[in-house]
């Protein structure tokens, strides 16, 4: 019996020793995460990650849309989406502190895209042009001009021939005008155009009119 259980013996130690070795390879070939700081699962870095591009446009206008013509001789108004995504301007008003036209809601312009304001005209409204019948006219010598979206917040604003028109106070509160200045009136042959390099009369320019473009 002794050779027996010696020999049983002999197997286990044997056999004990190998699943020891077995054992410390596996330890070995596992390597535990590492914390870094306060990120223990090792995740990005979020100010490493890109970020979405910010819509192209205007490179100072608050809006994606922006008044860029205003015909005063012609009696009409044009706005432009300068952004690389369609907007949504459905109940956003123009208006000279007067009178207004309001865009009918889910009126969407897409992406570089115009549309022109006719005032005192009847019409057919299309997604190009919008007639605004109710709406009398621009003062031509001197007024101004503000884009106002739905709930009251001003989006963007022109005043010409004189300072401390309607609005001029909240436009220049945000950063949308400059105190006292104001664009000179443009002859009744020429349109004032808006180039989108500042906020305030230098950026805007008389120009021959042309609507839709």
């Amino acid at each position: 019996m002794r050779p027996i259980f010696l020999l049983a013996c002999v197997a286990a130690a044997v056999l004990f020793a190998g699943c020891g070795a077995y054992a410390n390879t596996v330890e070995g070939d596992v390597s535990v995460p590492q914390s870094n700081g306060p990120n223990p699962q090792n995740l990005p870095d979020p100010n490493a990650v890109p970020k979405p591009n910010s819509p192209g446009g205007y490179p100072v206008a608050i809006s994606p849309v922006t008044i860029e013509e205003v015909a005063l001789g012609q009696q009409w108004i044009e706005l432009y989406n300068a952004s690389a995504f369609e907007a949504d301007i459905g109940g956003w008003a123009l208006t000279d502190g007067q009178h207004s036209h309001t865009f009918p809601f889910g009126f969407r312009l897409a992406s570089g895209s115009r549309v022109v304001v006719h005032l005192g005209v009847a019409g057919v409204d299309t997604n190009s042009e919008q007639f605004a019948p109710s709406f009398a006219g621009v003062n031509v010598t001197q007024g101004a001009l503000a884009l106002v979206r739905g709930g009251g917040e001003l989006m963007h604003f022109v005043q010409w021939g004189a300072d401390n028109q309607p609005f001029e106070g909240a436009a220049v509160q945000i950063g949308l005008w400059t105190a006292g200045d104001f664009v000179s009136a443009p002859g009744q042959q020429d349109s004032m155009n808006y180039d989108g390099t500042a906020n305030d009369s230098s950026a805007w320019h008389a120009l021959n009119p042309t609507p839709g473009n």
